[in-house]
């Protein structure tokens, strides 16, 4: 099997993980308040990459003048997955998803704003049609109670792109691995979801076989595994192309959410979910097709 074959299994595996993950975490909630799972989600994922550093012999060193850029790291990662935690307890699994996932849509702008990077005009179409979808997809106008959800899922997917961007600038000072700096990353996000816990009012733990299977499964299975897999596909192919795999996970995230959840999308949710699809997708697809057929 050649090394590309090799990295689109290990691609079609990780998109199917991180999108059942998005229903483990909905369940999560039914037993547990969000910061609480969160604290034990990235304890015990961080705990599970130290054999993942191990394996792919990496250092656990962070040169100290990264240390703030960690800490700004390990802020946005809490701040990130608590709005998405809570817009899970109110919001769809599948709808939540591809919301979240419009970090590509996000990125663009920040990367515009921040870096000074210049974007094409088939990336402005893009980032258009995606704006249109989020709008049809939150619908302010009815549904009152679930725009709050889908409000936060937006924020959570610009807190994404925003750590994006960190980690690139990052990268221009210093090579950390990715597998060290998410180490270090989730162990401290763990600790900053344990002390908000003690502070915000929440929903007490209730100790049940589901909940217990849901922290294992999005702490060892959603992160550790699944970076390892990410890693793997990504020594084999092109950035670029390891980078589509994030298209495919909001896709998994509404099948499972519909066959498991029973969240069965209405009209307008397909509708605003086939738009940001579509803009993703000409996000991702357009470079590697304009590379393909660049005649340099």
């Amino acid at each position: 099997m050649s090394p590309l074959r090799q990295a689109i299994i290990a691609l079609a595996f990780l998109s199917v993980i991180w999108g059942y993950n998005w229903i483990t975490m909905k369940q999560a909630m039914l037993d547990a308040g969000p910061l609480n799972f969160s604290a034990f989600r990235f304890g015990i994922g961080g705990l599970a990459l130290i054999p993942a550093i191990f394996f792919l012999k990496q250092s656990f060193g962070i040169p100290r003048r990264d240390w703030r850029t960690l800490a700004l790291l390990s802020l946005l990662l809490v701040v990130n997955f608590g709005f998405v935690m809570t817009a899970l307890i109110v919001g769809g699994a599948g709808k939540i998803s591809v919301l979240v996932y419009t970090m590509p849509f996000w990125g663009l702008i920040l990367a515009r704003v921040v870096l000074h990077e210049r974007l094409k005009r088939w990336q402005w179409w893009a980032v258009a049609l995606a704006f249109i979808g989020q709008v049809v997809l939150i619908d302010p106008f009815h549904q009152q109670r679930n725009v709050l959800s889908s409000v936060l899922a937006v924020l959570a997917g610009f807190l994404w792109a925003a750590s994006v961007i960190v980690v690139k600038n990052m990268q221009h000072r210093a090579s950390v691995p990715m597998v060290t700096l998410t180490f270090w990353q989730t162990s401290v996000a763990a600790i900053g979801f344990a002390l908000a816990g003690l502070i915000v009012p929440q929903k007490s733990i209730t100790w049940t076989p589901l909940l217990v299977w849901c922290i294992f499964y999005s702490a060892v299975i959603a992160t550790s595994v699944a970076w390892l897999l990410f890693y793997y596909a990504l020594k084999r192919m092109p950035a670029s192309l390891a980078g589509l795999s994030t298209l495919a996970t909001p896709v998994f995230g509404v099948l499972f959410g519909w066959a498991i959840l029973g969240e069965r999308p209405t009209g307008l949710e397909a509708t605003g979910m086939g738009l940001i699809g579509v803009a993703l997708a000409t996000l991702a697809l357009v470079p590697v097709a304009l590379k393909r057929f660049d005649p340099s």
